[in-house]
């Protein structure tokens, strides 16, 4: 089976308006003989992907060297992609800010790659790799009709309202037909590409209301066209769901942890917002600190009793797992107020080295009384 490496190219910008209302073109790239599953990369606009060493096969390592892999550019030329390759090397003697190694790459070969032809990369022969071919396709999206595109398993009150087949991925949109709002759905392609939408870190607010229709989801390709398209559970805002019920008690389980530690963090940010403005740096860094070592509302043994009356089907065994999703939950909810004053810390520090105390003092009470209301919609939410 054939590897094939799907581009997205699309035409440049900055072009005559002629070119613009071209037909979109793709980049496909063949690796022959190889039975590896194809892969896809999507480079909207950048018309550029990276094809990693090990996706190459190598006939002599000493020519190219220890390079980590091929880059390729692509730029709408008349009927045809202009493309560049390169070789990626890591730099062992420079090294950046971030303490990671400098990238650094060297052009091998450009090539005009007209649409339907297909032209092979000879130049890599010399560097010891094993050349691929190339072959520019049109890449115009199609919408898709009902019972058209891939295997679509879903639960009835989530529909699929409009599906688009793209170069390399499909974008869906979903509508919630239900009178209820949802607060978390999972959208799978396969046991490893699931994505949940909302209920992140067990939050409950809104993510899709009752008769609305989802923003854009793009699914890589090549998985949706191997496992279809699968939605295996939806959360509601009243506690009730539809669905893979193992999913849905762990989400339920966390938000119930988030929920539970919530008033304990509500009220560190309450008194903290009582400080006069002259100490409120202090008492910021202060809260920061403790929260990071803030006591878990509810010990191992109180919380595997309120989860077995929670979740009374559950058995011993599953309520042991559950007390640990739970247990993410309580400190979820630490983590939510954290992430928000991490942030402004950073800013905050900034403030103070250049003078700017008033400022930093503004922006720290206007994320606490953020905060607070982010807590005050959880400790208040329906369950």
């Amino acid at each position: 089976m054939s590897l094939v490496l799907l581009v997205m190219l699309t035409t440049a910008s900055g072009g005559q308006e002629a070119n613009l209302r071209q037909t979109p073109l793709g980049m496909e790239i063949i690796f022959r003989g190889d039975s590896t599953p194809r892969i896809r990369f999507s480079t909207v606009g950048a018309g550029r992907a990276f094809i990693p060493r090990q996706r190459l096969r190598i006939n002599d390592p000493n020519p190219a060297g220890d390079f980590i892999g091929i880059s390729i550019w692509g730029e709408r030329d008349g009927d045809g992609i202009k493309v560049r390759l390169a070789l990626i090397y890591l730099d062992p003697e420079e090294i950046n800010s971030e303490g990671r190694k400098n990238i650094k790459e060297k052009i091998v070969a450009s090539y005009l790659v007209r649409e339907g032809e297909i032209v092979r990369a000879a130049e890599l022969d010399r560097l010891g790799i094993e050349p691929f071919e190339m072959k520019a396709l049109d890449a115009t999206p199609l919408v898709l009709k009902p019972g058209e595109g891939p295997r679509i398993t879903t639960i009835s009150v989530l529909e699929v309202e409009r599906i688009e087949k793209h170069f390399d991925n499909y974008r869906i949109r979903l509508r919630n037909k239900s009178d209820k709002n949802i607060v978390s759905y999972t959208v799978s392609t396969g046991d490893r590409s699931s994505r949940t939408r909302g209920g992140d870190r067990g939050r409950t607010s809104t993510v899709l209301a009752a008769g609305a229709t989802s923003e854009e989801l793009s699914l890589q390709g090549d998985h949706v066209e191997r496992a279809g398209i699968k939605i295996p559970v939806i959360i509601f805002d009243d506690g009730t769901f539809e669905g893979d019920s193992q999913l849905a008690t762990q989400f339920l389980a966390a938000a119930e942890g988030v929920r539970i530690q919530a008033p304990s963090v509500l009220r560190m940010i309450e008194q903290t917002l009582k400080v006069d403005d002259s100490d409120l740096r202090a008492a910021f860094a202060k809260l920061e600190a403790d929260l990071w070592i803030i006591p878990e509302a509810l010990y191992k043994q109180p919380a595997l009793q309120f989860l077995k009356t929670k979740f009374p089907e559950q058995d011993e065994k599953a309520l042991s797992g559950l007390y640990e999703v739970f247990k993410g939950g309580l400190y979820d909810a630490r983590n939510i107020a954290l992430s928000s004053l991490g942030d402004t810390g950073r800013i905050v520090k900034d403030f103070e080295e250049r003078g700017q105390f008033a400022s930093a003092v503004e922006l720290i009470r206007r994320t606490l009384e953020r905060v607070r209301e982010t807590f005050g919609e959880i400790t208040s939410a329906k369950r």
